[in-house]
This record gives C-alpha cells, sequence and structure tokens, in this order.
C-alpha cells in the first residue's frame, strides 16, 4: 500500500514525541510507558464521532528505534497497556483491536513515535483508525524450501493481491531482494536498498499493458517450472502467472510464462534469503545505484514491503515506515512453510500482526478458501 500515515496520535499530556535514531543515552531501564488506545470514528457501539472512545482488549506492541527491544501487552478494560523497565531512548507503539459490528469484523489499527526519558512515566493516547482494504499488496511469500535432504530452495514464489474494486497495473513495477544488513540511519533516509530487482515490463505508473483485476491473485515464481521433478515435496510453479528472469544468469526460461526481469548487475537468479529478508513492491518510476549496484528505492514510490525473520528478536533491516514487523516467526528452512496475510485483503503494515504461517503454501489462492 501507500505509505500514507494511517494512525495519528493524540498526546494526553502534550508532551513532544522523539522521532530521531540516536543511541539512548541513558540505557538506565527505569523509563515507564502508559499507552491508552482510543477510536474517534463513532462506529463503536456506545462512542461519539470525533470523541476519544478507549478500547479494551487491543493488542499494543512497543519497538524500540535504537536497540533491539520488542515487547507487547493488551489493554485493560479501561483502555490502558503499561510497559516498565524502559530504557530512555526512541520508540514506535503499534495498536490493533479487531471486534465485531453488525455482524461484520472490523480491524482498527494505528502507530505512533514515542520519546521515553529517564526514571519518568510517559502517557499518550493512541488514536486508532479503521483498516479497508484497497489496494494492491504482497499477499504471499515462500521462501523456505522444500527438501532438505537435497537443500532444494528453488520453488519459492512472491504472490500479489488486489483488494480493491479497481483494476490495478503492473506495468513498469519492481519487485526486490531487501538488502541484508543492519542500517542505523536507515529511520531518517528517504529509500531503501535492494540487492537487486526484478522488473514487470510497460511504463511505471502509466502503463496499461498488464493489469490485475479487482480480487485477482498474481503469482511471481523464482523459477515456472515443475519442481516436483527434483523435489517430491516441491511446487508445480508451471503455471504461475509470471517468473523472475535473469538473462546474466544460467536460468532456465518457460516460454509460455512471461518474464519480470532482472535490472540490475547482479548474475544470479531471484533468490531470498531462507530465514530472514525483505520483499519490496515499488510502482518503478524511480530508482537509483550505488557504487556497489545495489538499488535505492524512494519510499515514495514503495507499494507494499514484508519483512520477515524465523527469529523476531533480531534487528530490523527494513524500515518501520514500510513494515514495522516481521513475518514468518519460528519458520524453520526447508520446512515447506509459506506466510501469508492473516485477512485477505487486510494489510496494515505490520507484518508481526498481519501475517500467519502456513505449513502448506496457497499459490494462486487464500488458505481460506
Amino acid at each position: 500500500m501507500r505509505r500514507a500515515i494511517i494512525a495519528a496520535a493524540l498526546c494526553a499530556l502534550g508532551l513532544g514525541m522523539g522521532c530521531g535514531v540516536e543511541k539512548p543515552w541513558l540505557p538506565d531501564g527505569r523509563g515507564s510507558l502508559v499507552i491508552m488506545v482510543a477510536d474517534t470514528s463513532g462506529i463503536v457501539p456506545g462512542s461519539i464521532k470525533g470523541k476519544p472512545f478507549l478500547l479494551d482488549s487491543a493488542e499494543v506492541r512497543v519497538q524500540a528505534r535504537n536497540q533491539q527491544f520488542l515487547t507487547s501487552s493488551v489493554t485493560s478494560p479501561d483502555g490502558a497497556a503499561s510497559f516498565h523497565n524502559l530504557d530512555t531512548g526512541n520508540y514506535t507503539v503499534f495498536a490493533r483491536r479487531e471486534m465485531f459490528i453488525d455482524n461484520n469484523k472490523k480491524t482498527f489499527t494505528g502507530s505512533f513515535d514515542v520519546l521515553v526519558n529517564g526514571s519518568e512515566l510517559r502517557s499518550d493516547t493512541l488514536i486508532v483508525k479503521l483498516i479497508a482494504a484497497s489496494q494492491l499488496m504482497i499477499n504471499e511469500i515462500y521462501y523456505t524450501g522444500s527438501c532438505s535432504s537435497s537443500f532444494y530452495f528453488y520453488d519459492l514464489f512472491v504472490e500479489l493481491y488486489n483488494a480493491s474494486a479497481d483494476t490495478m497495473y503492473l506495468d513498469g513495477c519492481i519487485i526486490t531482494r531487501q538488502s541484508q544488513t543492519i542500517d542505523p540511519d536507515m529511520e531518517s533516509k528517504d529509500y531503501v536498498t535492494a540487492i537487486y530487482a526484478y522488473q514487470f515490463p510497460g511504463t511505471p505508473v502509466t502503463g496499461r499493458q498488464h493489469p490485475i483485476n479487482p480480487k485477482q491473485f498474481v503469482v511471481i515464481a523464482g523459477t515456472a517450472i515443475d519442481h516436483r521433478l527434483f523435489c517430491p515435496s516441491g511446487l508445480d510453479l508451471s503455471h504461475a502467472d509470471w517468473e523472475t528472469f535473469n538473462p546474466l544468469a544460467n536460468q532456465y526460461d518457460n516460454p509460455a510464462v512471461p518474464n519480470v526481469n532482472n535490472i540490475t548487475t547482479s548474475r544470479v537468479k531471484y533468490l531470498i534469503n531462507l530465514s530472514h529478508n525483505g520483499v519490496v513492491l515499488a510502482d518503478g518510476s524511480e530508482y537509483s545505484f550505488d557504487p556497489d549496484g545495489h538499488m535505492w528505492i524512494p519510499i515514495r514510490t514503495v507499494i507494499d514491503g514484508v519483512e520477515y525473520s524465523s527469529n523476531p528478536a533480531v534487528a530490523k533491516e527494513l524500515t518501520v515506515r514500510v513494515d514495522a514487523g516481521f513475518a514468518g516467526v519460528n519458520i524453520a528452512k526447508y520446512s515447506g512453510y509459506s506466510t501469508e496475510l492473516r485477512e485477505l485483503g487486510l494489510d496494515t503494515n505490520d507484518s508481526s500482526f498481519d501475517f500467519i504461517n502456513l505449513a502448506h503454501p496457497t499459490p494462486g489462492f487464500f488458505h481460506m478458501q
């Protein structure tokens, strides 16, 4: 989805919020944070439009922006979640609340940044907003490999989904393998870095040759073949919608499947790490290269991004402005598992909330179908 900010913070005490990425200057572990989660839409029973209505049972996560730290809690009946023993520094707070209203499931979510300073008690109110399914997004990623005996991992795919009611177009869009480096300055940069990228044919943004219809899935295979020929538990991707192809690599090209072509100097086929990596979908309208040949992609052109990691305690490699969490937590290499959106068409930019693990990948359809 576009990087529009979906949540606004109402500071209950009128305190300013920090937004830097400097290291903690007082790693004392004495700070406390109380987060009140509220909605102002007026659609929650008992609420009034425009007035904060506190929500109980909301999931709240607090993640440090300048160190490896993540904790979570649930709001009490009075709408509050408390966190203690926090080091001085900048944190990002995420909240999510699901409920049934008029027999329809509604999801509210939001995030903001907050500064915890010294041993003070900091209180803030996070206003969450109703999320609607209305965009192009990454729906499923399969990257773990399916044959440990032969170390086979070539049957990977990335699946896209058009959650909107309108036809969208893939012309010129790029799909990436993100850089696997920890950049302490990434939260202050206006771009993300990819190891390599593959681009759909056509003109970015204005092209109309490669539609993705409303509620349609599009499967992009690393190699569009029947992988069961090489690994009994592999996937048959010979009928994928697209295949990544690198003319600089020694790669089979299925003539029956159209290509998404390599546009970097990389000489390998499209492969992503088996345990921790990121995938970004961008509109392809603008990018540049660093001296090492890595691609710099402006965040304003990013449509969606997912970072996955088997270990949720590792440092982020993709800015929280693109993905605030991790998909694929606890997925083992060569397990045959994939990670897919929990709810079809619902992407809040926090993969820790959004994605679940599947024992059997579902290219071309949703796990609940």
